[in-house]
């Protein structure tokens, strides 16, 4: 794995470490906050509108399958705030919904940098411009899923190609983020991996990341579909594809620390706090809400080492789970013999 997606990086965290051994919570250092819970697709893989999707259980609002639900600007800023006077250092911006869909995104994606914050977003790209704000994100990650306008608009329900071809190019001339593009394999767009890495290569984007759909399906899903992930000169293809069906296959964590939620946490649209993206607006993944308290005293008063991993329905988490517990374990044998 590239050194900028690798697992180990919990590693660099050792002061991180040693307060979880020493039996404290410690303060995350990545927040994922969803600002919008509206989308402008309709990916049909989607985890918080496919029938088979994991977060799908109190993700509708009125029946309405992509609620009009936003983050209330006051309340981005109040917890982006608490979150950097408590030495919190990155937030990502994704879904729930599409980012800049919310009406003051900028706004707030550029309070957090003001902040000293480290700044990423996920969009699918339709509402990227020119703009201070994008120029100063740490990354960005392009949602495409396609290698065809047809595949596209079959996979994404969108007739948006045309402008994501174009902020495509827009991207790559960002000044510094690190640019990418992810591609979710399906039954749909399988076939059409290698003609996605030319796409990605050609608007001059330096990588791909290839990731499965998680579902409540798991592994089954894939069988029958052979996934073949090309090399492409010019193209950094970070193949997590492996990885992921590899947690589907093997279904609940075997270990009972989830140390991923100690160094990640994932806030929702719905202003609740759930233990990460797979159980988000779950009722089992909620660990807090945030409409009537605020994040920093939410921090300072729930255990997040109560919770159970081996109650989820799959992890796909389970890589830095690993090292993670790994780190917090007592001395193995032959420590020195590395």
């Amino acid at each position: 794995m590239t050194d900028f997606m690798t697992s180990l990086k919990p590693a660099w965290h050792l002061e991180k470490i040693a307060k979880l051994r020493a039996g404290e919570n410690i303060v995350p250092t990545h927040l994922q906050l969803i600002i919008s819970d509206l989308c402008n697709q309709d990916c049909h893989f989607c985890a918080y509108r496919s029938s088979v999707g994991f977060s799908v259980e109190n993700f509708p609002e009125d029946g309405r399958k992509n609620p009009i639900r936003f983050m209330p600007t006051d309340k981005c800023r109040e917890i982006l705030a608490d979150y950097a006077e408590l030495g919190g250092r990155a937030v990502e911006f994704t879904g729930g919904g599409e980012p800049t869909v919310h009406r003051d995104h900028l706004e707030i994606i550029g309070f957090a940098q003001q902040l000293g914050l480290q700044t990423g977003l996920v969009t699918n790209g339709v509402r990227l411009r020119d703009h201070a704000v994008f120029h100063a994100l740490d990354w960005l990650r392009i949602s495409l899923d396609a290698g065809t306008e047809a595949t596209y608009r079959l996979v994404r329900k969108s007739d948006a190609w045309p402008i994501v071809m174009r902020n495509l190019k827009l991207a790559a001339g960002l000044r510094k983020p690190k640019v990418g593009v992810g591609f979710v394999v399906t039954r749909e767009n399988s076939h059409e991996i290698e003609q996605a890495c030319r796409v990605v290569r050609d608007a001059g984007i330096p990588y791909i990341r290839i990731s499965a759909m998680f579902s409540t399906l798991g592994a089954s899903y894939y069988e029958g579909i052979e996934v073949r992930v090309p090399e492409v000169e010019g193209l950094q293809i970070v193949n997590c594809f492996p990885a992921r069906i590899g947690d589907l296959t093997q279904g609940p964590p075997d270990y009972d620390f989830c140390g991923y939620q100690q160094f990640v946490l994932y806030i929702g649209g719905d202003q609740n706090i759930y233990t990460c993206c797979t159980n988000a607006y779950t009722t089992a993944g909620k660990i807090g809400d945030l409409k009537e308290q605020r994040f920093k005293d939410w921090l300072a008063s729930y255990d997040r080492r109560q919770w159970d991993p081996r109650s989820c329905h799959h992890c796909q988490f389970n890589d830095k789970n690993r090292i993670i517990n790994y780190l917090l374990a007592p001395e193995p044998e032959h420590v020195n013999f590395v």
